[in-house]
């Protein structure tokens, strides 16, 4: 049976090194040992399965430890799992022995079975696309397993590391316990305090294996939607930590406070699904692509601080394509309407595009594409909606032409194309795949050398451009503040805009 190994082993030490010697800095965190964060998303659920985006990891990394980690620049690192192996259908890994869940619970591999069952059986899960491929879990010693698999898929190990990897006491799961609201993790922060949709508070969790992981002895997480208020907490320090958007850098720089930029694989697009209005017309679709002038919103909204796109994948990531390009669909006013009567459409069409309330910038995003749309016959109809029903009003209940929001923000291009573009994916409103887009994603993720892979990545990408599944708008930068009088720097993720904590504050 031909195997392919995961060289890992080497990197467990290394996880536990650095995050130490990030410990041992001289942290001038707060007299309480408090360090404070203003987000601007809240989870309606804490439990891991049952978390719709990559953002609100940032309630979840406190908590629970993954089966893999995803590390700041997006690369698969060990975690509970020190190595792991490919079968031909099959993968092998191999766990750390040293780590307690909050309630004393040891981790091993039947914890392991039990959370893949538990996983197995969360079919309406917004994390169950990524783990189609998963048939279930075998023990294989104490602290082995080996994860059954109907197709090899090399995607895995990355969907190890966000939520469906977020490995659940084994004792609460058998208890009933509400994983909604209360704590079952092994992480480094254990659960004080919660009020769902306003804050949460944690405490250091003292028999937590990586010391140097909880640098903070308390961590409180404040959901703060109004983003001035978090741009005035951040300037008068009452957060250590906050979400910034675009309009906010200059403000947030002259203030005197540390500013991290990150750009990565977090972008902007209109979802759209195609089976409402007329976006079911590729040629309807193409028009909407080139009525779009990316530099425009790049500079009016984001002040600059992102780059247009036309694909879901930044020009220099390994699983982009070379021919979609930034410039794909360029800013062609004429083509567009050319589109439109090519398409049936002379006079244009009208769609109803939902986008967040009062979550800067995307009203000024919104008012401008309907500005632009509007010049070539299109009418864009908008709906403002609270950003933490954004998703499961139009994902979930699909009511909804369109959707302005964010996309990518998973380590691996096998598992962002997966959830956005795969039949029946949980962001795939349209429920199909054109242009044979399922094979692709099928023979990317079966693929097991990285020459393999990014080929039919790029492939899959292509695919998903020219047929315009979603419009891509731009890229842009992952900003937060950071008071540097507590912090020397704060690192974000090149995944997407989470928060990051863990060793946060050294």
């Amino acid at each position: 049976m031909k195997r392919w190994k995961h060289l890992a082993a080497a990197g467990a030490a290394l996880l536990v090194a650095a995050t130490a010697a990030c410990g041992t800095g001289g942290s001038a965190i707060g007299a309480d040992g408090t360090l404070k964060i203003a987000f601007h998303l809240a989870p309606a659920s804490l439990d891991p399965l049952q978390v719709p985006i990559w953002q609100l990891m940032t309630y979840e990394e406190p908590l629970y430890d993954t089966v893999t980690r995803i590390d700041a620049d997006g690369n698969v690192q060990p975690m509970l799992a020190t190595s792991w192996t490919f079968g031909d259908s099959s993968i092998d890994f191999t766990f750390r022995q040293d780590v307690k869940f909050h309630d004393g619970t040891p981790f091993d591999a039947q914890a392991f079975k039990t959370n893949i069952d538990r996983l197995l059986a969360a079919r309406k899960s917004p994390v169950a696309s990524m783990f189609t491929a998963v048939t279930g879990a075998e023990v294989t010693g104490r602290y082995t397993a080996r994860l059954t698999l109907s197709r090899m898929d090399s995607a895995l190990p990355a969907a190890l590391g966000d939520r469906g990897g977020a490995m659940v006491s084994p004792k609460a799961i058998a208890d009933g316990v509400d994983l909604s609201t209360q704590d079952a993790g092994s992480g480094p922060y254990r659960l004080t305090d919660y009020k769902t949709g306003d804050h949460a508070v944690y405490e250091k969790f003292p028999e937590y294996w990586d010391p140097g992981a909880a640098v903070a002895r308390h961590l409180e997480i404040d959901a703060v939607g109004d983003g001035q208020a978090r741009l005035n907490g951040a300037i008068s320090r009452q957060y250590d930590i906050t979400y910034l958007t675009p309009s906010q850098f200059d403000a947030a720089k002259g203030a005197g406070l540390g500013v991290e930029e990150k750009a990565g694989l977090w972008f902007i697009n209109i979802f759209t699904n195609r089976t409402r209005s007329e976006l079911g017309n590729l040629q309807a679709r193409q028009a909407i692509a080139h009525a779009i002038d990316r530099n425009a919103i790049c500079s009016a909204v984001y002040f600059g601080r992102c780059k247009p796109t036309s694909s879901i994948f930044p020009s220099d990531f390994w699983g982009g394509s070379p021919d979609a390009g930034p410039d794909y669909d360029h800013y062609d006013p004429v083509l567009a309407r050319k589109l439109l009567a090519d398409a049936g459409l002379p006079d244009g069409f009208e769609f109803t595009m939902l986008y967040a309330a009062g979550a800067d910038p995307y009203p000024q995003l919104a008012e401008l594409l309907q500005s632009q749309l509007a010049a070539v016959g299109i009418k864009l109809d908008l709906k403002p909606v609270d950003i933490n029903q954004l998703s499961p009003v139009y994902f979930v209940e699909k009511n909804a032409d369109a959707m302005l929001g964010g996309g990518g923000q998973v380590a691996d291009p096998g598992l962002s194309l997966q959830k956005e573009f795969r039949s029946g994916a949980t962001l795939n409103a349209s429920g199909d795949a054109p242009g044979g887009l399922d094979a692709v994603i099928d023979s990317l993720n079966s693929a097991t050398t990285q020459a393999g892979r990014q080929r039919f990545s790029a492939e899959a990408t292509r695919i998903a451009t020219d047929q315009v599944l979603n419009v891509p708008l731009v890229q842009p930068e992952v900003l937060f503040a950071y008071d540097p009088d507590k912090l020397t720097k704060y690192e974000a993720s090149y995944v997407g805009a989470y928060a990051p904590t863990r060793g946060a504050g050294s």
